[in-house]
């Protein structure tokens, strides 16, 4: 019996001894990998934390070094107020060994600093110096400072609001508030905005608002510029300009608006076996909405590209003002062009098929626009097109929908009206 029972026991201390098992060894192992991976993404987090708040101590210190500099420039008995770049510039106090307009380089960390100057009146409550009230007096600079870096997150920010001495500036000065927006009404930071007038010319952007504002100017008429490569304002002008009266002690305040163009790429088409106008002046008129423009061109194909985009498309016909309109003679216009900022869209542009018949041999035929006279509102000059010769007395050619007064050579003219209904007119000046 003892010698059993120490049997037993000798066997479960052997089991004991035998240590772990194949699943206890796959367990804990999994919690080993488990524990490292955790300790190394708490590694790496404690890590990128430290660098950012590294990278936002930086931006901190280059934010509060732009304050520093504008605020002694501000202060300054030999620089002044008027020596401080109003509404928005970057970069544009660089390090030692830097260059204006770059990024300034700390640790090989490229940082950007916006720094956004506008005057504004005392107690205003605007979201903009832009939106101020005519006849507010302009007191203070109020001067905010953004600093970013790549990857980065939120900027480091700050702001101050700096007061001239009584007497800087004349009571008599008088200022200029444009506010720049986009088609949908948005604003336009970062838009160069020239004037010239009396204090002469002047250039800056607008800031994240869409403001740009000339502050204590001489008082008289000025131009207000716009000019930037591949924009245009709502009439289609590349070059918006407009002329602002500023009287003493007054700030003028309006907007522009100003966007990339649209382009329509148009092409003229017609019914099978007839042929486009040879010597193809056509113009092109477009409509929305908010009114009808022209825009003139040669080809049977071209691309316009000083369009406004109106978010609502355009409708496109061939011919000038509302004479050549398809609605005019009974017809529809065709479905509305898309119009978005910096897009171009393809349009075929429908024109209506004609016979003109006279003779036997070869001749000219052209083709002379005869303006609504009951048309108030399309006061539209005359306009005269080569349609091509005549093979064997017949040419079959196209024109806008209205009405053409059709001759071959020096034969006298025969009077048309084109609509979109019916089978195509045969002419016999």
């Amino acid at each position: 019996m003892r010698a059993a029972a120490e049997s037993e026991d000798r066997g479960a201390v052997d089991q004991r001894d035998g240590g772990f098992t194949l699943i206890e060894v796959i367990v804990a192992f999994g919690l080993f990998v488990a524990l490292v991976s955790a300790s190394l993404v708490l590694l790496s987090w404690t890590q990128r934390t430290a660098r950012d708040n590294t990278y936002r101590t930086t931006a901190l210190n280059l934010a509060a070094r732009e304050l520093a500099i504008t605020s002694d420039a501000f202060n300054s008995l030999l620089r002044g107020p008027e020596t401080i770049a109003i509404n928005q510039v970057t970069n544009a106090n660089p390090l030692a060994g830097g260059t204006a307009g770059q990024p300034l380089t700390v640790d090989n960390v490229p940082y950007t600093v916006r720094r956004v100057a506008q005057w504004s009146a005392v107690g205003s409550a605007a979201a903009s110096t832009c939106d101020d009230g005519t006849s507010e007096e302009l007191a203070y600079l109020r001067v905010h400072v953004e600093v970013t870096w790549p990857g980065g997150g939120s900027p480091a920010e700050m702001d101050t609001v700096l007061t001239p001495l009584k007497g800087t500036y004349s009571v008599n000065d008088g200022h200029i508030g444009v506010k720049v927006i986009d088609r949908d009404g948005q604003p336009r930071g970062g838009q160069s905005v020239t004037i010239n007038g009396p204090s002469g010319t002047k250039t800056a952007q607008t800031a994240d608002d869409g403001c740009v504002l000339f502050a204590f100017v001489t008082p008289g008429s000025y131009t207000v510029t716009l000019d930037s490569t591949g924009y245009v304002d709502l009439a289609g002008a590349k070059r918006s300009v407009r002329t602002v009266t500023v009287t003493p002690g007054q700030l003028w305040r309006g907007s522009v608006s100003y966007d990339s163009a649209a382009s329509v790429a148009a092409r003229f088409v017609t019914a099978d076996g007839y042929a486009l106008p040879s010597n193809n002046n056509l113009p092109l008129m477009f409509s929305t909405s908010a009114g009808t423009v022209e825009r003139a061109g040669t080809g049977n194909a071209r691309t316009i590209t000083d369009l406004w985009p109106h978010a609502s498309g355009y409708e496109v016909w061939a011919g000038r003002c509302l004479d050549n309109d398809p609605v005019n003679t009974g017809g529809a216009r065709e479905p509305v062009v898309a119009s978005d900022p910096a897009v171009t869209t393809t349009v075929d542009v429908p024109l209506a098929p004609l016979t003109v018949r006279r003779g036997s041999g070869s001749a000219t035929v052209t083709a002379t626009s005869k303006p609504s006279v009951d048309n108030p509102k399309s006061p539209c000059s005359t306009m005269t097109i080569t349609l091509g010769s005549t093979t064997g007395g017949t040419l079959k050619t196209s024109l806008p929908y209205g009405r053409w007064s059709i001759r071959v050579g020096s034969s006298s003219a025969a009077d048309v009206t084109l609509t979109q209904a019916g089978t195509p007119p045969v002419v016999t000046p």
